[in-house]
């Protein structure tokens, strides 16, 4: 009995050991699987990171591209509305001049007819040459007028282009987006997991204390101190 019992108890006792060296070589299987799934995990969303990173960065790229051509199209449109402008103002002097060469040789015209007349008198002659005289200023005053009118024209329209322009570069400006401001981040290291060491394999001694301790027990309930004097003259 204490032999079957020691035997007994050094497999339970082998048992036990190998449940627990199993758990823990689960559970290092187990944390050891969990740090390469991180690590996978962290490599995925940095590569990601880098993606969307370089998205942005061709975005903001063709964004301010898109600026640059709309102001160099605000730049071509401005030209274009300064030149018809300026044409108009020309057309407008042109016009003007020939009014004004017009006006005088009329002026002179009046003034040799009548000076021609020499049938009139000399206070009615030098009534009507005054007359010929303000016809003329009047409508050179006129004509002066219309050309610092067109002149004063011109400069609001030229004003009305330039903030035409300012403000479309401006729109165009505020159109430019910025989405990849700052670089992103590696993500942490992965804290590598601790293995965890099997437990030592108990000694045999316990069970074949107990065993031990079993038959003594038994012997004395079956014999007394006789049993054991008898087993030990027999050699037990």
């Amino acid at each position: 009995m204490g032999a079957a019992k020691a035997v007994s108890g050094i497999a339970e006792q082998n048992r036990q050991h190998q449940n627990q060296v199993d758990a823990v070589n689960r559970s290092n299987a187990i944390a050891k699987q969990n740090y390469l799934n991180q690590i996978q995990i962290s490599a995925f969303n940095d590569q990601r990171k880098g993606e969307v990173f370089t998205a942005q960065l061709k975005a903001d790229a063709a964004s301010r591209a898109a600026y640059y051509r709309q102001k160099e199209l605000n730049q071509a449109e401005a030209t274009r509305a300064i030149t018809a402008s300026d044409q108009k103002l020309r057309e407008k002097i042109t016009e003007q001049m020939f009014q004004s060469q017009a006006n005088l040789a009329k002026a002179i015209e009046a003034q040799g007819t009548v000076l021609a007349s020499g049938m009139a008198s000399g206070q009615s002659m030098l009534l009507q040459l005054q007359q010929a005289e303000r016809d003329f200023g009047f409508k050179q005053a006129q004509i002066d007028a219309t050309v610092f009118d067109a002149t004063k024209a011109y400069g609001i329209e030229r004003y009305g282009i330039d903030l035409d322009q300012y403000s479309s570069n401006i729109k165009a400006n505020n159109a430019i987006t910025t989405s990849a401001a700052v670089a992103p981040s590696a993500s942490f290291m992965t804290v590598r997991p601790i293995e965890k060491k099997p437990p030592r394999k108990p000694s045999a001694l316990g069970p074949i204390l107990g065993g031990i301790s079993t038959a003594f027990s038994t012997g004395t309930a079956l014999g007394g101190e006789d049993f054991w004097a008898e087993g030990f003259k027999e050699g037990f």
